[in-house]
């Protein structure tokens, strides 16, 4: 009933749906060799062999492949790195470039695909392990995936690649698909941004959609901008030395605090507090934005820090004085995501709990007590200890102290599926990270529709955007 009644949402295709299977050459590692046997001999008796398809997660930070059917991806790669972009003359890969949504790349197409065609042709061969030809291609997309992008992509799988073709599944909804619930409010905290979705009976209300700009790439510059201001760099076996036989602390030098150190730091020390700023300080504190912590709000974050030691030490290298520790507050690995729950005030960006609120005005009002009790929050940002408790708190503070939402305050709850004991640390079937992917590998393997465009249909510039359905 589920899969049959929505197969004009994701889509808007009647055709009858194909038959997925569950045999593939990459997933085969993780199959018991009991299923993979079964798939095999069902195909040799019956002469077919069940069709499997391709699933993409497209993001700003990162790209996720594998194949239907699986519940995780089977191979993630960074798009933030540096890549070799193409010489228009010379038509190879040459020369640098950062990033795949960079300002300026977007604005050339040639670019674009070549970054895609040198990702995806090394994911072909280097991991799915198969012929592009043979499989057809899902992409999970997010509401804000520039369209530049999907026709880069679209060009690179049916002219490079030649996949025989390419559905395109909203993010939200497929996220969702996760928990086996049809309506939820999808918080997807990315690197770019942070994008709020309603979604009711499997349909996201693009009209009622809130983004910010407070995502994974803020929290890294005010992670960063925090340590360059209050940390001390001490080299090791420096001549520099006080009288008193200790080494020398000084500042905290660009060169040794790099973005892959900042990223390091952000993914694996970095927590949001479970104590919420005091409403003494302004909703939201008015002496808090990116890099910006000022007078009594630092003074707060120091007295208020819940661990036992107050100062956390990295070692790393400087290019100017060599090997050493890096030392900074602890208080900057508990508050540095304050950024994300209350905006940034110098550029007049809101933060996620506003733009939830803002989510939830602007939807129908018979909709809104069930949006709030499913609340989903998904993205790699929300991997991050306690970010989604803490997020659900302030929510429910916001609300309860506004007249008009007080009587949603205490509906508000998160969506998530019933908990699993030793499937994860925190209970949870599956990564926040990683629903939007799992949830378009379920909806293939459910027979759910999407957005389809065939390689003879593509005209090399329409593309579908379910966005403006």
């Amino acid at each position: 009933m589920f899969a049959e009644s929505n197969l004009g949402v994701l889509g808007g295709n009647s055709r009858s749906p194909t038959t997925v299977g569950s045999s593939s050459s990459g997933g085969a590692l993780r199959r018991p060799l009991g299923t993979l046997g079964s798939s095999i001999g069902s195909s040799l008796l019956y002469g077919t062999a069940a069709e499997e398809k391709i699933v993409l997660d497209i993001g700003a930070h990162t790209l996720r492949v594998g194949y239907s059917g699986d519940a995780r991806p089977l191979y993630k790669t960074n798009l933030y790195g540096i890549f070799s972009h193409s010489d228009n003359n010379a038509g190879r890969l040459v020369g640098k470039s950062s990033g795949l949504f960079e300002e300026g790349h977007l604005n050339n197409e040639e670019l674009l695909e070549a970054l895609l065609v040198e990702q995806l042709r090394n994911i072909y061969r280097s991991h799915l392990l198969l012929d592009s030809k043979s499989r057809k291609v899902v992409v999970a997309e997010g509401a804000l995936l520039p369209v530049q992008v999907k026709r880069a992509l679209a060009r690179v799988l049916f002219y490079n690649l030649r996949v025989p073709m390419v559905s395109f599944y909203p993010g939200s909804v497929t996220s969702l698909m996760t928990c086996g619930k049809m309506v939820g409010l999808v918080v997807d905290c990315g690197h770019r941004s942070t994008v709020v979705m309603p979604v009711y009976d499997c349909r996201p209300l693009v009209s009622c959609m809130v983004s910010t700009p407070m995502g994974g790439n803020a929290l890294l510059r005010n992670l960063k901008q925090l340590i360059l201001r209050f940390g001390k760099f001490v080299p090791f076996g420096g001549s520099q030395t006080k009288k008193d036989g200790d080494l020398e602390e000084c500042a905290v030098d660009e060169q040794a605090l790099s973005d892959d150190t900042v990223r390091f730091l952000m993914t694996k020390l970095i927590y949001a507090s479970p104590i919420a700023i005091p409403k003494s300080f302004g909703r939201p504190p008015s002496d808090l934005s990116i890099g910006i912590a000022e007078g009594d709000l630092v003074e707060w974050f120091e007295s208020s820090i819940t661990a036992s030691n107050g100062v956390t030490k990295l070692t790393v290298d400087c290019p100017k004085n060599g090997r050493g520790s890096l030392m900074f507050p602890m208080w900057i690995r508990e508050r540095a995501a304050e950024i994300l729950f209350s905006g940034d005030m110098s550029e007049d960006h809101q933060g996620i709990v506003q733009s939830i609120v803002q989510s939830i005005a602007k939807s129908p009002v018979d909709t809104r007590r069930e949006l709030v009790k499913n609340i989903l929050v998904v993205g790699g940002v929300a991997d991050m200890l306690n970010f989604k408790v803490r997020l659900l708190h302030d929510l429910i503070s916001t609300l309860r102290d506004d007249k008009r939402w007080s009587a949603l305050a205490g509906e508000a709850a998160l969506a998530n599926e019933d908990p699993v004991v030793g499937l994860s640390a925190n209970g949870e079937a599956f990564l926040a990270s990683d629903r939007c992917w799992t949830g378009a590998s379920l909806a293939v393997a459910a027979r759910i529709g999407g957005m389809d465009v065939k390689a003879e249909e593509f005209d090399d510039v329409s593309i579908i955007d379910w966005t403006n359905q």
